[in-house]
């Protein structure tokens, strides 16, 4: 393995732990997370930007055009992982912007939020095992 990819990896993982994480910790405070989830946001955002472009470069790197078990197990857990993007940015993003516009319906908005933040967290989850368990298939 060459020092470039030894570099991917730890983005990839540093990115990855750091989404997963804040995600979940957004969650499990719900709509008491108040600034906190909007203040996150872009850190999120470009974390999940950089896990899944990273992953990329490591899928074609060590799977490329395979698919077996393993990668269809992998294959999941990029799915779920991208939909949680998605989710937090379809839905975070939104309130994040009315909020900082002045919305008056702000409690409605952090429980929006919270509820994007859970989804994202169950998916990320999700992502987290299919690529421990990928490796014994």
């Amino acid at each position: 393995m060459d020092t470039l990819m030894i570099v991917v990896i730890v983005i990839h993982a540093s990115a990855g732990v750091f989404w997963a994480g804040s995600t979940a910790t957004l969650a499990n405070l719900g709509p008491n997370a108040g600034s906190s989830a909007e203040r996150l946001f872009p850190f999120q955002m470009g974390s999940a930007g950089l896990t899944v472009l990273t992953g990329l470069a490591l899928w074609a790197y060590w799977r490329g055009g395979a698919l077996g078990t393993s990668e269809l197990i992998l294959l999941f857990g990029i799915l779920a992982a991208v939909i949680a993007g998605a989710v937090q940015g379809s839905i975070v993003g939104p309130a994040r912007r009315a909020l900082a516009g002045g919305n008056s319906a702000e409690s409605a908005l952090h429980q929006r939020m919270a509820g994007a933040h859970r989804a994202a967290a169950g998916l990320l989850t999700i992502t987290v095992i299919t690529m421990v368990i990928s490796r014994f298939f």
